[in-house]
């Protein structure tokens, strides 16, 4: 599959599925505008993070990529939560907890399209 459209499909989805739940936890507006600008800054990174990490990686060694990915996604997290903090939509404690949550709920959607 074409890695654009798997960038701009994983970024979409992520996109609406994080945009939905974060208007859910905000109570500004500008949350959601928050929660797009995250998105396009960390979204495409991971996954071209984990496209490069997959193309050198064997078959065989499908668990290295695993650990990866989570390790990418906890970045992403952290990421996240400091940039929410940051720009005043949560206090700190509940930026990383959003963010923690609406990075699950988006991953966990995101393999039912794989």
């Amino acid at each position: 599959m074409n890695p654009f459209f798997l960038l701009f499909r994983n970024l979409f989805l992520t996109v609406l599925i994080e945009g939905a739940l974060v208007l859910v936890f905000a109570k500004r507006k500008t949350a959601l505008y928050h929660s797009v600008l995250v998105n396009m800054l960390t979204n495409p990174l991971v996954n071209l993070l984990l496209m490069v990490w997959a193309s050198f990686i064997p078959l065989a060694e499908v668990p290295y990529y695993y650990l990866a990915t989570a390790f990418f996604e906890i970045a992403a997290v952290a990421a996240e939560g400091t940039l929410y903090y940051k720009m005043g939509d949560f206090g700190l404690k509940k930026a990383f907890f959003v963010s923690l949550g609406l990075n699950a709920a988006s991953f966990f959607f995101g393999l039912l399209f794989q």
